[in-house]
């Protein structure tokens, strides 16, 4: 993955939306509140990602995940509705 250094972009792999080449797409950042820590790791699994020795990736206060990983375009804050954690990585 290229480092990019400014602005928003989705931390999905291989997913190349960025706030400069997208239009209509919102991101998202990971929660940090102490609340919300069942939400943020379900958010961590379902990204996949890894680190470079196989340990779990995690993501920090910058990182977004764009709306196109979401049911419907759009996250919720609703743990009943299916757009409450992202669900789409083609």
């Amino acid at each position: 993955m290229n480092k990019r250094t400014y602005g928003k972009f989705c931390c999905v792999v291989n997913c190349k939306n960025t706030q400069y080449n997208t239009k209509n797409v919102h991101f998202y950042s990971f929660s940090m509140k102490p609340h919300t820590v069942e939400q943020r790791e379900k958010w961590i699994k379902g990204v996949r990602r890894r680190n470079a020795d196989g340990s779990l990736w995690q993501p920090n206060k910058y990182t977004k995940i764009c709306s196109e990983h979401f049911i419907g375009n759009a996250k919720s804050e609703h743990p009943l509705s299916p757009s409450f954690l992202p669900t789409i990585f083609l």
